[in-house]
């Protein structure tokens, strides 16, 4: 089978898409290299939250979408 005669798709073929982890404090997203930090809840633990490092080090607070907690 020469080259030419191959068929390739007309479109990209997507694999698996996935989405970028979001900081709770600030709505932005936390890079792949940044110093960021993800845990559950410490009240629920239902729900990861991410923090991205500028929140974390500043001391921006926090609060859990399930059950309303509060943090540093």
């Amino acid at each position: 089978m020469e080259v030419d005669q191959l068929q390739r798709p007309a479109t990209p073929v997507i694999i698996d898409a996935t989405t970028p982890p979001i900081c709770i404090s600030c709505k932005k997203l936390v890079s792949p290299y940044e110093k960021g930090v993800y845990f559950n809840c410490p009240n629920c633990g239902k729900v990861l939250i991410w923090r991205c490092y500028r929140c974390r080090v500043q001391g921006t607070p926090y609060r859990c979408p399930n059950c309303g907690f509060e943090g540093p």
